[in-house]
């Protein structure tokens, strides 16, 4: 803004000497005077290569025509400042008192052009000897501007381009139109700006309290109204450039955000249209000298959502650091979700493959607190909930400190880490959720109801959905109480010995289910699943693939068994198949097995008995023929042993001649 000032300035006192000697000095002598003495004073050569035609009535002026001030020496990009035509008017008594009252100052189609250089080098630093050095001097930076007054000063069909080298961007205003009024250089004055950015109309109106102020850029009372695409922008309050700053009530109304991201010439993003209606904010703003901006009162809305808070942003380091404090009331941020979109994540094809960008955790650092009545997300829905992030270099904690879910609540730590890829880790503790709404939402699941607590630490990487459901590991337990799982009729299923009986309803009521699990590279794995119903009890083991969801377990319930727990009816089950299509069937091949090996025990225990009977009978046999008698603490063998060593002794006898 200041050096715009500088330049009029410039060029008028140096026209109100033309004029001065308008009577004595021809028109070209002029020309060449008012150039010489702008190199003087700005380093930068001026040539008028038209008429230049003073004016007595309806006002002392001067006209100039084609009027071209030279670039800086380090830039090959054309003169920094050219204009068709230049026409001042100011007031001769004033002017004769040595004061400089401008009545009008009128420029048509003047092209302006501002550049940095790639090592940083402007090219409206001007110095009084000609080198563009990187940096006006300080003396050139604080020099006051003269005192003058301007009636009305209007700049038509103008243009204006800014590059900047050093970081590869360029701003190009077409169609520009300004008006500015400044009728005492101490008091009041208005300024008016009108262009084309992007093919996108960009206005501005401002109202300051002390022209002189604004000028040099300290700080003045200001209101400034910005309509961009038709959006609108109103500030009010105190507001400076030298240096930056501004203090004040700030309202913003957006009812077309995606002709503003056109102004920008950025692409809209990519929600679903009308998402963004009426969206807005107002905030009691403070942008510090220093670069760090603060809201208070911070009231954003957009869509039916209305978000209020406080916000403290800090650009200056190598990332910007936000500290918010947020309350979000009912957030809901389903008309964001593309249509179409499958909310649920999980399908008969599988997760998606689609990568997952997480890119926007690198673009600051910081830790927002946010307090909500509710929150839809979708494909997850939550109650009064409070969660603090808090971000540092690309990774995310999220501390949940209080969330309700599903008729229950969740408490832990979820971590989203995006440094050198993806990898995120949940240690996470769940108490009363109603499953039946969870899993219908969050996977499209129905067959599964009950309350639920659970308990799991898990970890996964990966670049998609099916990345980390493939590399999820970990462990933890679950509890399911009051429940039923719909699909198939165990108990029914017990009765009849039939794979195929759905009975009434095809579902199985149950007390409670329990269990402990280990998961490793997307697999879950259990041995201690526990089974209450009111009609059996079963235990079960298997394996669920998360990332394949796929079901491979088998449950072996047990059915009328007595009351301390024995007897009954047993048929193991299978369940097989997919998430979206399981197959229950009874484990045939468990019961042949079962069957034969009772088979086997019973031949096995005939056989022994009968073997048993023969041995007792030969024993008797034996006695009968040795007429031996068991004595008392003597067994059978040392009997029959006993009775036949007699035998043979008394037989020996006989035979030698004895008794």
């Amino acid at each position: 803004m200041r050096w715009i000032f500088r330049i009029l300035g410039a060029v008028v006192i140096l026209i109100a000497m033309a004029i001065g000697a308008l009577f004595l000095i021809p028109s070209e002598r002029i020309a060449s005077i008012a150039a010489d003495q702008f190199e003087t004073a700005t380093g930068r050569a001026m040539v008028i290569s038209g008429a230049v035609k003073p004016s007595i009535y309806p006002q002392l002026g001067v006209s100039i025509e084609g009027v071209e001030i030279a670039n800086a020496d380090w830039s090959d990009a054309g003169p920094m400042f050219t204009v068709e035509r230049l026409r001042v008017g100011v007031g001769l008594i004033a002017l004769m008192s040595g004061d400089i009252q401008v009545k009008e100052i009128e420029a048509v189609a003047p092209e302006i052009l501002l550049e940095i250089a790639s090592d940083g080098r402007v090219n409206w630093a001007f110095s009084a000897q000609g080198a563009a050095t990187g940096t006006s001097s300080q003396t050139a930076q604080t020099a006051e501007i003269p005192a003058f007054t301007l009636d009305k000063a209007s700049i038509s069909s103008g243009s204006l381009r800014f590059f900047n080298h050093a970081a590869g961007s360029q701003l190009v205003l077409n169609e520009m139109e300004i008006e500015a009024r400044l009728p005492d250089f101490t008091g009041p004055g208005t300024v008016g700006f009108a262009a084309m950015m992007n093919g996108q109309p960009f206005s501005i109106e401002s109202d300051f309290e002390n022209t002189s102020a604004f000028l040099s850029g300290a700080q003045t009372e200001l209101t400034l109204a910005i309509a961009a695409a038709g959006n609108t922008i109103n500030f009010s309050g105190q507001s400076g450039y030298a240096p930056l700053g501004a203090q004040g009530a700030v309202e913003v109304t957006l009812p077309d955000v995606p002709g503003l991201f056109s102004l920008l010439g950025q692409p809209a993003p990519a929600v679903p249209s009308g998402s963004l209606d009426g969206a807005g904010f107002s905030a009691n703003m403070t942008y510090a000298s220093a670069g760090t901006l603060h809201l208070r009162d911070w009231d954003l809305r957009v869509n039916q959502n209305r978000i209020t808070g406080s916000v403290d942003l800090d650009p200056t380091g190598a990332r910007p650091v936000m500290n918010a404090n947020l309350n979000v009331g009912a957030l809901d941020v389903t008309p964001f979700i593309p249509r179409g979109a499958d909310e649920s994540g999980a399908q008969s094809a599988g997760w998606s493959t689609d990568p997952i960008d997480v890119s926007a955790l690198g673009i600051m650092d910081g830790r927002i607190t946010v307090v909500a009545d509710s929150i839809n997300l979708g494909s997850l829905t939550f109650g009064a909930s409070q969660i603090t992030t808090t971000i540092d270099d690309r990774r995310a904690v999220f501390d949940l400190t209080q969330v309700s879910a599903y008729g229950g609540a969740a408490s832990g730590e979820f971590i989203v880490n995006g440094r050198g890829g993806l990898s995120s880790r949940a240690n996470l503790s769940l108490s009363g959720l109603s499953l039946e709404p969870l899993l219908s939402q969050l996977a499209g699941y129905e067959r599964l109801s009950g309350t639920a607590d659970a308990r799991f630490d898990v970890l996964v990487s990966g670049r998609s959905m099916d990345g980390l459901m493939r590399s999820i590991s970990g462990d933890g337990q679950f509890s399911i109480e009051g429940g039923e799982l719909r699909g198939f009729d165990l108990a029914g299923m017990l009765r009849n010995l039939d794979a195929s009986y759905e009975g009434l309803g095809s579902r199985t009521i149950f007390d409670r289910i329990g269990a402990s699990f280990q998961i490793t590279d997307g697999t879950l794995r259990n041995d201690d699943l526990n089974f209450q119903s009111p009609l059996f009890t079963a235990t079960g083991a298997g394996s669920v693939g998360i990332g394949a969801q796929t079901l491979d377990y088998r449950v072996v319930p047990v059915a009328l068994a007595g009351e301390d727990g024995t007897g009954g009816i047993s048929v193991p089950v299978l369940i097989t198949g997919t998430w979206v299509d399981p197959k229950f069937r009874p484990d045939l091949q468990s019961l042949l097995d079962a069957e034969l090996e009772e088979e086997r025990r019973a031949l096995e225990e005939r056989l022994a008995a009968e073997r048993d009977a023969a041995e007792a009978r030969l024993r008797q046999q034996a006695e009968e023929a040795l007429g031996v008698t068991q004595q008392e603490g003597e067994s059978t063998e040392d009997a029959l042993r006993r009775g036949l060593e007699e035998t043979v002794t008394n037989e020996l006898l006989n035979l030698l001649g004895g008794n």
